[in-house]
């Protein structure tokens, strides 16, 4: 990046493991059409809140957002990454010739002395929310706004692909050695994928509303019930999680698995015991998230009967790792 120092021009350069980092994490979210167009077009449609506005957002990343904003005449954006990769934001910043009007700045949120603003925009649906949520209570105006400003959280549940084998040879088979044990703790973690929308097999279940306006830290963590009714009969292999969310002006954007593919995909929870659904059968039982610094973790405790198996309440225990820069 170029940069003006006493009447001089010098270049900042880059290391190669920033740029390695940027591809890494960022490539797949620039390539997410549906997400980014989404938030682009709810900066143009909200054009009259953006003008002269002073403008935060949390994990900027590339700084796309940020620049968005800038063009929809923000007076002020301050945008704040926690990793290297803000680096490549100063860069694009720089390029695209708004440097007057965005700050970038490496640091976590929760380390930061900001001014009042008007209006906060981060992809929050992850390890941002509860930055997020700081950032609203310290320096959000009253009547600022959030983008996105709702979310909402569901649940199906889905069979498996009849060509993918359930445990594979080697897991219960490596050169001599027995790594089912691997296999189990594997089942515990959910896998961040996306699901085929045939696969899906019963009704969807909203679990839980979230309103950035008044949402608080300790709603984070979280007991629902749920009941999900079969539409087709089949083998159920996966609990699955996905959402949607708003920004005002816009029709919501969901991450279903009957829409098209987003960065977050949907989060599947494996089903380690014999459950087979005839059409109306329901599955019932409780969905528990526990938030940690570093980890989700979720209990799901469920029951289900019908004329082929009967399984009492039944608790399983799964654990979401967090990236390394998740605060």
């Amino acid at each position: 990046m170029l940069r003006s120092t006493k009447g001089t021009i010098e270049v900042e350069e880059i290391s190669a493991a920033t740029y390695a980092e940027f591809l890494l994490k960022h490539e797949h979210i620039l390539k997410d059409e549906v997400t980014m167009l989404s938030y682009k077009a709810a900066i143009e449609a909200n054009a009259e809140l953006f003008h002269q506005a002073t403008v935060l957002e949390v994990g900027c990343g590339s700084g796309v957002l940020s620049l968005w904003a800038a063009q929809q005449g923000a007076a002020k954006v301050i945008a704040v990454e926690s990793s290297a990769v803000c680096q490549v934001a100063r860069q694009l910043v720089r390029h695209n010739r708004m440097e007057h009007v965005i700050e970038v700045i490496q640091e976590n949120v929760q380390q930061l002395q900001l001014p009042p603003v008007d209006i906060i925009i981060s992809k929050w649906m992850g390890s941002a929310l509860e930055a997020v949520i700081y950032a609203r209570d310290k320096w959000l105006k009253p009547g600022g706004c959030i983008f996105p400003h709702q979310a909402n959280l569901y649940m199906v549940a889905a069979d498996q692909p009849r060509e993918q084998q359930s445990l594979p040879d080697y897991w219960t088979r490596y050169s001599g050695l027995d790594l089912r044990l691997a296999w189990r703790i594997m089942q515990q973690t959910p896998v961040i994928d996306c699901l085929d929308a045939a696969q899906v097999i019963t009704q969807w279940q909203l679990l839980r509303r979230f309103d950035l306006s008044t949402l608080s830290s300790h709603e984070l963590s979280f007991t629902v019930p749920f009941k999900l009714r079969a539409l087709r009969q089949s083998l159920a292999k996966w609990f699955v999680l996905y959402f949607d969310f708003r920004f005002p002006k816009l029709k919501p954007i969901t991450t279903s698995p009957s829409a098209p593919p987003t960065q977050w995909k949907q989060a599947l929870f494996h089903i380690d015991a014999h459950l087979p659904l005839c059409i109306r059968d329901v599955v019932k039982g409780t969905f528990q998230v526990k938030r940690a610094v570093r980890h989700l973790d979720f209990d799901i405790d469920w029951s289900f009967s019908n004329e082929l198996v009967q399984v009492q309440m039944h608790k399983q225990i799964y654990r979401m790792q967090a990236g390394p820069d998740a605060v």
